[in-house]
Parts: structure tokens; sequence; C-alpha cells
């Protein structure tokens, strides 16, 4: 009798733990959402130049923009069924956690506490970044530690400023943090001296530089190399199936680019895209092949907003083909 009594209490018990994670989205109820709207909320930065910007007729650009058009695609068979939700460092996961967008590519960094312990799942590395500091010539300075005395400007809420005040900490400089909200706000900062340095992911101080036409008598990249960033994709955790079309979305666009696959291919070579619609993925016949026709490989999407084909002009880096140097690497697809 006391030992079924125990029983029955740890069974109680561990429906009560359970119970909560049995709340979290049903799966496959972000993908009906999408389709019974006609549409996908695509949660993005506000005038991140290259990554998600909005231009003056109201249509929106970048290469964050770009991987929410392959998910509308995929799942609407519509590169232009994207409403498109601006949002700052603060703001972007709240907003991802309160079910008012469907997924968030807004450069956010893939880190253990955000997978593990904030209730989020990361599917798919869209781009490979690092943390540096960039400073006015003037500071006279090479690397942190010639940055004692001064001020550095840096994005609240963001993996930017833990690791800059841990650099700081470790280094012993004796230098100053300005937190500020907004990316423009951060950059205004800056260049109005009211810091002389400013940390952010590498892209983000090369695309600056670029936009101003300044060179190293300006502005200068600093040595150090305060931390990877590796942006990802970021969905709500429960969801699994759409957790899985996120992932192989993105998979889809390096595969794509890896096989010389991309968006004016003809019909024939487009065909060689032969990826299987499992009724699991919930996705129609034919959805690789639309994707890439109408929003492109990963190269050409890259290229078109940050690289060679766009007024920045940024190096691919780490951002290669695996068999170029880089750290692109597409996952197998195809039935064997």
């Amino acid at each position: 009798m006391i030992s079924a009594l125990r029983s029955f209490l740890r069974s109680v018990a561990f429906l009560l733990v359970a119970a909560p994670q049995c709340l979290s989205a049903e799966p496959g109820s972000t993908l009906r959402d999408v389709i019974d709207r006609g549409y996908l909320i695509c949660g993005v930065g506000i005038g991140d130049i290259g990554f998600a910007t909005q231009q003056v007729d109201g249509s929106w650009a970048g290469f964050d923009v770009d991987f929410c058009r392959a998910v509308a695609t995929a799942t609407l068979a519509d590169a232009e069924a994207v409403e498109f939700v601006p949002l700052d460092s603060l703001n972007r996961l709240s907003t991802l956690r309160s079910g008012d967008i469907d997924v968030l590519f807004r450069t956010t960094t893939f880190n253990m506490e955000r997978d593990v312990a904030l209730g989020f799942e990361f599917p798919a590395i869209t781009y490979f970044d690092e943390q540096r500091i960039l400073a006015h010539a003037s500071t006279k300075a090479r690397t942190l530690s010639d940055l004692a005395g001064h001020t550095i400007c840096a994005n609240a809420g963001t993996t930017s400023i833990l690791n800059i005040r841990k650099a700081i900490d470790a280094q012993k400089v004796d230098a100053e943090i300005l937190e500020i909200a907004s990316q423009a706000g951060r950059w205004r900062a800056f260049f109005g001296q009211e810091c002389t340095a400013v940390t952010s992911d590498s892209s983000d101080l090369l695309i600056m530089v670029a936009m101003h036409g300044l060179d190293e008598k300006s502005l200068v990249v600093l040595e150090d190399v305060l931390a990877n960033e590796p942006l990802s994709a970021v969905v709500r955790d429960g969801d699994q199936q759409w957790e899985q079309i996120i992932r192989w979305v993105v998979n889809l666009l390096v595969l794509a680019e890896a096989e010389g696959i991309y968006r004016a291919s003809p019909p024939d070579v487009l065909e060689r895209l032969e990826i299987p619609a499992y009724r699991q993925l919930g996705l129609p016949e034919g959805w690789a092949r639309r994707t890439v026709s109408q929003v492109g490989n990963y190269g050409e999407i890259f290229a078109r907003n940050l690289g060679s084909d766009s007024n920045l002009g940024l190096e691919r880096g780490l951002n290669r083909l695996w068999r170029d140097g880089g750290l692109m690497y597409a996952l197998p697809m195809k039935n064997q």
C-alpha cells in the first residue's frame, strides 16, 4: 500500500513538473498560423544597414530580409508574403517570446544561455561574425589596452555589452562603457565624440566605415577579437516542425550555392534540387526549387546585400563555403 502510494505521488509530481512544458507551442502550430493568415511575420532590425532597412517606398531590403523571404517562399510559395517587424536589441527576444512574430532574423548571437535557459531555439547560423572595436584614429589606439581613459559605446541588451565588460576587467583597462538602446543612437554618439570607440559585430563596424567612405586615417579597427558572434535565426522553443523548417530553408540556400544552382538557373538546373517534401515538414512539393528561383542561393544573398554586388563590398571571410576556406557547410538534404 505504501509502495503504491509513493508511486502515485511520484506520478503526480512528474505531471506537475511537466505541465508548464505541455503549455508550450503545439507542434506545427506556427506553420498553421502562417498558412491561415496568408503571410509570415518576421522580426528584423531597425535601420540595420546591409541586413534590414526600409526603403523610401516602404519596401524592405537586406541580408536578413532575404532569409525572411526565403521562409515565406518555402511555406507560402510567395517571397513577398511577409510582414516585417522592426525590432531593437532590447525588445527582439521578448517580442518573439510573446508570439507577435513567427521567426527572428535580426543579427542575434547564438549562445548557451539563450538556447538553454531562455526558451529559444537557434535553427541555423546565417552569418559567422566576430566582435571587434572601432576607434577614432585620433586616439592612436591599436588595441583595447590603448583605450584607457576613453569611453566605448555599445548597444544595451546585447552580448557586446557583456563581452566588452569582461575584456576590460580581464585586461584591467580603465575605460568607461556608454550603453545606448539603438544602433542609430550609438553611431550618433560615436561620431558626435560622446565616445571615442564603439564595439559591435565586425560586420556592423565595417559597414559603417564603408557607408562613410572613411579610411584608417579617420577610423581604425582595433586588433582585439573580443568574441565569436555566430548570428542565427531564432524561434520559440516547443514547435519542432517550425524549427526544422527554418533550419532546412537556410541550409537549402547554402546547398544551392555549393551545387552551382542560382536564382536565374534554367528549369532543368533547378530540377536538380530534388529535395523531399516530407509530410512531417509540412512543405509542398517543389518548395526547394521555388525558394531558390525567387530568392537565390546563399552567395547571391550575401553578394547583393553585403558583398561584391552591393555598395558595401564586404568580404565573405568566415562566411565563404567550406571548400573556399570558410565555415559555411551544407548538411545533406537529398535521399541517397
